[in-house]
Order: structure tokens, then sequence, then C-alpha cells
């Protein structure tokens, strides 16, 4: 009988920041939404490479690719008018709380405290074609080198967690319903680190400028401020 393997020692840890020797990986720390937006743009167009073997090969100029692959963000008229394409977005995000008050550890000789929370973000891939099942196609396509890649994108990347990914059904798209869409869903957690250090003297700042405003109070101060009566 052959030996089992360890499947879990082919893949490094994404929370484990290798050594100096070893070749670093590329961190979305300190990270935002937008940033895990950008990155699953970069992957999916090189799924959709020249010698990739697939009749859509994406090119960075929209006059020479065969599918438009964009953050959803992206407002350039030429992008979102060509079909195909594939749209990347992403839904509400939710800060999560791990530990108590995301309290990490303090520099006792400075005082500098440290603060640790995940971030999930849902990633929204909207697959959008003329053809209903050109648009399903596509949505196969880069819902399975997802799936298959996703031990690989946390460990490259340095993602917390990435979890199983949906495909929904093909149906007319609501922006232009002689288009079909197929819409592909899934959730990324990533590190989020701070410290109090930037913001405890700005904090001090505002309570100095409250003290001196000569308003009554704190109240009255802040509401001057809402109103924008000019204070500065």
């Amino acid at each position: 009988m052959g030996k089992t393997v360890n499947v879990d020692s082919l893949v490094p840890d994404p929370k484990v920041i290798p050594s100096p020797e070893q070749p670093q990986i590329a961190t979305i720390r300190p990270g935002s939404g937008l940033a895990i937006v950008g990155l699953f743009v970069e992957i999916i167009r090189k799924r959709f490479t020249p010698d990739s073997g697939l009749p859509w090969a994406w090119d960075n100029d929209i006059k020479k690719t065969k599918i438009a692959i964009e953050s959803a963000f992206n407002e350039d008229k030429a992008h979102r008018d060509f079909r195909p394409a594939v749209y990347v977005d992403r839904d509400d995000k939710v800060l999560g709380r791990t530990v108590i008050g995301d309290f990490a550890g303090q520099h006792i000789p400075s005082g500098l405290k440290a603060f640790w929370a995940l971030d999930t973000v849902p990633v929204l891939i909207e697959c959008v074609a003329a053809k209903k099942a050109e648009s399903a196609i596509l949505a196969d396509l880069i819902a399975i080198f997802l799936h298959a890649s996703s031990d690989l994108i946390q460990a490259k990347f340095g993602l917390h967690d990435m979890t199983p990914v949906g495909q929904g059904r093909t149906q007319p798209f609501l922006r232009d319903k002689e288009q079909w869409v197929t819409s592909i869903t899934f959730s990324v957690q990533y590190d989020l680190r701070w410290t109090n250090k930037p913001s405890g003297p700005l904090l001090q700042e505002i309570a100095l400028a409250v003290s001196t405003s000569g308003f009554e109070d704190a109240t009255a101060y802040f509401t001057a401020i809402a109103l924008a009566e000019g204070i500065t």
C-alpha cells in the first residue's frame, strides 16, 4: 500500500509570513474591498490569455480583445458596452469581530496597541453575453477555474479564507433585456490590522479643539460643524 500524501503540506499556510530566504507572498494587507475586486479581475484575465486555447482571448486593447474582463467600477462606455463581458463587483461587506475589542496586543515601552479583525468581502461576477449559452459557458469556465484554484489563491495572496463558489441561473440582463447574464458568487476574508498610534493624537486634537472653541459643550460644537457654520 502506498504512503498517504499530506495534501495540506502542498499548500503554504496563508497566515504564515515566509522567511526572507523564501519567495514573499503578495499580500492584500492592509487591504480593501476594491483591492479584492482588482485581484480577481487579474486572475480571470489570466484564464483568457491568447494561449489558453479558448475562443475568447483577452487583450488590454478594447479594439483587439475578444472579451471584456473588467471591474464593475470601470465606467468607460466602450468597456461597459462590449460583449461578451465579465464584470467583477463586490456586495455589502462586513467587518467581523473575532476577539474582544479587536485587541491583538500591546508594545509596553511605547504604549502602542495593535488590533486585528477579519474583513469579509462578498464577490459578485457577472458573465454577460448576447447568447444565453455563451453566458452560461463563460460562467462555467470561470466558476470551475476559481474553485480549482481557491487554495492556491489563498496561499499566494495571503487571504484568510475563500468560500465555495456558487453559480446562478442564466437570465435576462436587467440593464439590457436582449442580453443574458450568469452570476458567480463567493466570499473572501482577509486580515485587517491597525494600531492606535495614528488615530490617538488626532482624537486628542479634536478634544482640544472642542475645549478651546468657545462653545458651551461638545454637542454645540459638533452641531455647528454638521450645519457647516464655518468652524475651522
